[in-house]
């Protein structure tokens, strides 16, 4: 273990609010994967069980679960920026044309209770909708956990976005995924290693953050 990690590891935790980011179909369903442009999804979902174990342990903890997923990807929800970079860039969209209400609904083995709170989003960072920020003001914390998929994406965005508005994070390292590609993992494990951990938080595995909280 690096002096680093030591470091993260003794910093003092509370039951901050849990952002899970997309866990919804069409991000983790094998049917929304594209292996034509070598996008599967069999990593993320290995890490669902462990998120949803971390969920129960949490929820019985008291710490409030907050769930993010997004509208339709299709150009009639999606803000003028994406909606230009699709039609000037072929090879950077990715519009969902089938099966678009199936697309984000929840993945089947994710359970949303009632005591939850799900926000919706139209672009990558989840405080796009501003009711989030709202929300988590209410819970009197500047300190959030991240989880989700699409580490490099939706994720990173939320985080980098949160942390512009006065946010702290720690990032849940075994609760974050990606699609399957070799660069795609590549550039998470730096996003772990480098970039979260020395610019918008701590970064610790899920069993480290409840062992912190226990003590």
């Amino acid at each position: 273990m690096s002096k680093l990690e030591e470091s993260v590891i003794s910093t003092t935790v509370g039951l901050y609010p849990l952002i899970v980011v997309d866990p919804i179909n069409s991000c983790c369903s094998e049917k929304f994967e594209r292996p034509e442009w070598n996008i599967t999804y069999s990593k993320i979902r290995q890490m669902i069980p462990r998120l949803r174990k971390f969920i129960d342990k949490y929820r019985k903890l008291g710490g409030q679960i907050i769930w993010i997923r997004t509208t339709p990807w299709t150009e009639e929800f999606l803000p003028r920026n994406i909606n230009r970079l699709y039609h000037e860039n072929p090879h950077a969209t990715f519009y969902t044309q089938k099966d678009v209400k199936e697309s984000v609904e929840f993945y089947n083995e994710i359970s949303v209770h009632s005591e939850d709170k799900v926000f919706i989003k139209n672009t990558y960072s989840a405080f796009a909708n501003p009711h989030l920020q709202v929300f988590i003001k209410k819970q009197g914390t500047d300190t959030i956990l991240i989880s989700g998929i699409f580490a490099e994406g939706c994720v990173n965005a939320t985080i980098v976005d949160g942390f512009t508005k006065g946010l702290f994070t720690i990032i849940l390292s075994d609760l974050v995924e990606t699609m399957d590609d070799k660069q795609q993992q590549t550039h998470k494990k730096h996003l772990l290693t480098h970039q979260w951990p020395l610019m918008y938080g701590h970064v610790m595995t899920s069993n480290e953050f409840l062992k912190k909280l226990a003590h």
